[in-house]
């Protein structure tokens, strides 16, 4: 196949162009990234370090230490106060004597157990708690446990456990504790209501 010369010339032409197109732009690309930097004249010869002084130490001398003179300030005197009688002591009069025969002998009781009893504000306190217990159970007893989600079901379990603590607390004549759990026991039952 004939080529024709000017093809051939027009093909050298474009690659030389291309080349020197593929030139320029890498001219400029290195250029662009090329960091300019400002000459700074030096201000002048570096200077001279002074050598360090010599580390001599005088040896201290050490003054006795005086004491400074007190002023002979002696403290006023106190003024004279009586000291306080002493408290009478009253012993109480000999009661009579009673006849040894007629003291029935003491019985022995079983020793008591000792706990802080917490006496209701009023004798309806505990009434009231046994009903907000009952409230609470009948509420929890209208809800269908499966039906509930996962939180639900915890606040289910929560409220249960507050009427047995509520319960026990009654029992245990603690009736500040037993209000406290019975209103969170109706609380999470009437908010699993929907009330």
């Amino acid at each position: 196949m004939c080529m024709n010369r000017s093809s051939i010339v027009n093909r050298r032409w474009a690659r030389w162009a291309a080349g020197i197109g593929q030139c320029l732009v890498l001219a400029s690309v290195a250029a662009g990234c090329a960091k300019t930097r400002a000459q700074t004249v030096p201000d002048g010869p570096p200077l001279a370090m002074p050598s360090p002084p010599s580390r001599v130490f005088a040896p201290l001398e050490e003054e006795p230490l005086v004491a400074s003179p007190v002023a002979d300030a002696s403290p006023a005197p106190a003024p004279a106060v009586p000291p306080p009688p002493p408290p009478v002591r009253r012993t109480p009069p000999p009661e009579p004597e009673k006849p040894a025969a007629a003291a029935p002998p003491p019985s022995v009781e079983a020793p008591r157990e000792l706990r802080a009893a917490s006496l209701p504000a009023d004798p309806e306190a505990e009434r009231r708690i046994t009903e907000i217990l009952r409230v609470a159970k009948a509420d929890l007893n209208r809800v269908d446990y499966r039906g509930l989600t996962r939180g639900g079901r915890e606040s289910y379990d929560q409220a249960k456990g507050f009427i047995d603590e509520a319960e026990k607390a009654l029992v245990a004549r603690n009736f500040v504790y037993a209000q406290t759990t019975a209103d969170k026991a109706a609380k999470l039952a009437s908010e699993l209501l929907g009330r």
